[in-house]
């Protein structure tokens, strides 16, 4: 295909990214709301001060928290930076990740195989919906430090139905079984090397060193890697990017305890949006 159809296909991942930015935004505060007893919105968005209902004009992602300069058109109570920056961030990171999916579904259409193609699209949809929770995951976790139960384990079944369909697009490209079994070694890896460390020091520390949310969110983020180099480097960059955002609080606010669960996601983005270009740079060095 041409190259400006990928431009094009970017910019509407990059909208739809808003779109879901917001969505995560809402549910993580709809999630909290039921935490605490408190009543629902309901299916609409409401401001959380007056409870004025939101219309259409005041519900557009980006736009919409602009023009209102942050603040709800009734009472003129600040709506808060975390709206715009989760509908922004992801909105970056959608077309980020799915431009790895990109040459995949050129050379599957120019094949004509549409079994293949059925699964791809099935596959990047799963990966969508599992950075989706990871998204309200990470809203939760950076404004309460709390990671809900039920949230990780649809995260963890949306990866493993991933994991499956990655190796049924193995076997559709007529795989050996020796590849599918080198593949699984690679995933078993990244699952040895990224949340398994974290199991053991919440279950051996009584969750006092690391929480016990935080090795399942590794857990899916492996799965979906794939690979025990990319889970080597996620942790990597998730311990680095914590230390500096931990530095940061220290000197703003004193001590206090760092959520360790958005570095996480914000790693397992970067990375897996990076990763034939860091699987190349490790086989050249």
């Amino acid at each position: 295909m041409e190259p400006y159809y990928r431009i094009l296909v970017l910019i509407i991942l990059f909208f739809f990214g808003a779109i879901l930015g917001s969505f995560a935004c809402c549910q993580a505060w709809r999630i909290r709301l039921k935490e605490q007893g408190k009543k629902s919105p309901g299916k609409w968005s409401v401001c959380l001060t007056c409870g004025k209902r939101l219309k259409t004009s005041e519900n557009i992602p980006l736009l919409s928290w602009l023009a209102q300069r942050g603040k709800c058109k009734k009472c003129g109570a600040k709506i808060g930076a975390s709206e715009i920056l989760s509908e922004f961030t992801f909105a970056l990171a959608l077309p980020a990740v799915g431009n790895v999916f990109y040459d995949q579904f050129t050379d599957i259409l120019a094949e004509g195989n549409f079994l293949k193609l059925a699964v791809l699209i099935f596959t990047a949809l799963m990966l969508v919906v599992s950075i989706s929770i990871m998204w309200i995951l990470l809203i939760y976790d950076a404004k309460w430090q709390k990671l809900p139960t039920f949230l990780l384990t649809i995260l963890n079944i949306s990866a493993i139905i991933y994991l499956i369909l990655q190796i049924v697009g193995l076997i559709l490209n007529s795989a050996e079984i020796s590849e599918i079994g080198v593949s699984l070694l690679k995933t078993l890896g990244a699952v040895a090397i990224l949340p398994a460390p974290y199991f053991l020091l919440s279950t051996l520390s009584h969750e006092k060193l690391v929480g016990s949310g935080d090795w399942l969110v590794a857990l899916p983020i492996a799965l979906i890697l794939g690979h025990w180099w990319l889970a080597l480097i996620a942790l990597f960059l998730a311990n680095f990017l914590g230390s500096i955002f931990g530095v940061f609080q220290r000197v703003k606010k004193g001590a206090r305890q760092i959520p360790f669960g958005p570095f996480l996601i914000f790693a397992f983005i970067i990375v897996y949006a990076l990763q034939f270009w860091l699987l190349k740079l490790i086989v050249i060095v």
